[in-house]
């Protein structure tokens, strides 16, 4: 980010000064694949600047000399008694397992210079932007500390929306490594917020000394339990009657209402009887677009949407015209209808009622 500011300067006159500068906001590199939950460590593209060096190991180019530690100022690194200088230049295992070893080391790097391996403790993973480091290292082989959030429990339904992460493997079968960002497959309006279902949750790296990340909306924690939301449907009333029966494939059938009614609320798939002769699926579903909700019926093997305003679906127009509290479907059943394996006691209407559904096969 450049940042530019106006200096007056008096010289013979008013002169107007440009001054300019830059502003680099860190940004640690992320993760190139999984967390190994054992070090807690992956890789990644590291570089580092001097103040962030804690000791840089250099393999001797010739001789059987051992393999020299120094710090950035050119002393003897303090090591811990299981560091390894001669293993943690032989190769990137080394150095790594030099790091996990170092209580203050959050990331290593491991290159060669000229003909000698170096494997570099730091403090921290820092981008070639915040090193100031001019060329990228083509030959470096880095990786950093890193953690991972809980897995997301997947609900299923019909209307519950899931989340897709940029991430090897899902997030709800495996433990996603932070900087790892879920974005909904659906949206959706609820109780009038339409902002309800977040556009994007991340997994970020823990506080106060925890080893769990944690999944996060900006800074709000996310509940990863709960996190595949139901975009319901309003209620719909079925009224009992003689001509009317339901089945709904949830262990327990819908509720009555205070009229003695069927009530649904978009979280099962139900079969609306007419007659014990036409079976007509009805359930909440998305639109094409995944931003809302409908209720759907299927009869004549077409799906057919019903209107936004409906709050009553019945076999018999005068059953939901009873309830003045109630709109009755005004979507027109198909006048081709592919026939029931029920035989007929009353030929269909072409057109629907605005209220009914078909009592019969065609």
């Amino acid at each position: 980010v450049e940042v530019c500011s106006l200096k007056m300067l008096r010289t013979l006159g008013v002169l107007v000064v440009l001054a300019c500068s830059s502003i680099y906001v860190s940004a640690v590199p992320k993760c190139m694949g999984s967390c190994d939950t054992k070090d807690f460590m992956c890789s990644s593209t590291c570089y580092t600047n001097s103040e962030n060096l804690l000791c840089s190991c250099e393999d001797p180019p010739f001789g059987d000399d051992p393999a020299k530690c120094k710090d950035a100022e050119g002393n003897d690194c303090a090591l811990q008694p299981e560091v390894d200088p001669t293993a943690a230049v032989e190769n990137e295992d080394g150095c790594k397992a030099a790091c996990v070893a170092s209580s203050d080391c959050g990331a290593y790097i491991f290159d060669q210079i000229l003909t000698a391996n170096r494997c570099r403790l730091i403090k921290e993973c820092q981008s070639q932007q915040e090193a100031a480091v001019p060329t990228p290292c083509t030959d470096c082989l880095s990786g950093r500390n890193c953690h991972t959030c809980p897995q997301l429990t997947y609900t299923a339904g019909a209307t519950n929306i899931h989340w897709i992460c940029d991430s090897s493997g899902d997030a709800y079968n495996n433990e996603a490594v932070e900087g790892t960002k879920c974005t909904p497959t659906h949206r959706c309006q609820i109780d009038g917020d339409d902002e309800a279902i977040p556009a994007e949750i991340e997994c970020k790296s823990p506080e106060g000394g925890s080893d769990m990340g944690t999944w996060s909306v900006g800074d709000t924690p996310f509940d990863e339990k709960n996190c595949d939301t139901q975009c319901p449907c309003s209620k719909i009333t079925i009224p009992k009657s003689e001509d009317t029966n339901l089945f709904c494939d949830s262990a327990e059938q819908p509720v009555d209402d205070a009229n003695g009614n069927w009530e649904i609320d978009g979280s099962t798939t139900c079969d609306v009887v007419c007659d014990g002769q036409i079976f007509i699926p009805i359930s909440c579903k998305f639109n094409k677009d995944g931003t809302q909700t409908a209720w759907h019926i299927t009869y004549g093997g077409q799906d057919i949407t019903l209107d936004d305003q409906t709050t009553c679906f019945s076999c018999s127009g005068s059953n939901c015209e009873e309830d003045p509290n109630t709109t009755a479907a005004t979507t027109k059943a198909p006048t081709t209808a592919t026939p029931t394996t029920a035989t007929p006691t009353t030929p269909a209407p072409t057109t629907a009622a605005p209220t009914t559904a078909p009592k019969d096969k065609p």
